[in-house]
């Protein structure tokens, strides 16, 4: 749904990365901010390897509020005798990632050098984001998947508590 303060939120994010790798694409109800971190492929000494990681800020936008749900995605594979091997992880809700690689190996033209290397801080965009959110007077507001985390973490020592008193009233009846 296009509302005015979506349209200038996009416009706001995309002037504010012009010239960076981040990449804004509106959405139905908002936009993303994406930023490939690392897409690479290289030889090691007996196979094939790759990494690709990606880093989403779906950002959700009302009249008066908006959200962010941060998705992280990472893909590692390794082709090569005797073994083929690959690993994939992705989170969404909050996240705060920290990290930066650096792996030299064959490129595909032949030569040694660098094939991974960055630093990557998942604040940055988030930053960003809030700063032009409360710039246009938006509040912020939980993430549906980090609501439904804070809520399941929430509820485990509830119900912890609730089957110790459930113990204690069965035991003090003497039905147990």
């Amino acid at each position: 749904m296009s509302t005015p303060v979506t349209d200038e939120f996009v416009r706001r994010v995309r002037d504010a990365t012009e010239g960076t790798p981040y990449v804004v694409t509106r959405t139905s109800s908002g936009f993303d901010l994406s930023l490939d971190v690392a897409d690479a492929q290289w030889f090691g000494l007996f196979n094939r390897a790759g990494l690709r990681k990606v880093f989403v800020h779906h950002v959700k936008v009302t009249p008066d509020t908006f959200s962010i749900t941060d998705d992280s995605t990472e893909i590692r594979w390794e082709a090569g005798h005797p073994k083929i091997a690959g690993s994939a992880s992705r989170s969404m809700g909050r996240s705060i990632e920290f990290g930066h690689e650096k792996i030299w190996a064959i490129r595909d033209d032949g030569t040694v050098g660098r094939v991974v290397d960055y630093k990557f801080d998942s604040e940055e965009g988030r930053d960003l984001i809030t700063l032009i959110g409360k710039d246009l007077g938006l509040a912020s507001k939980a993430g549906g998947a980090e609501k439904i985390g804070l809520y399941a973490a929430l509820s485990v020592p509830v119900l912890i508590v609730l089957g110790l008193l459930l113990v204690l009233v069965l035991w003090l009846t003497g039905q147990i």
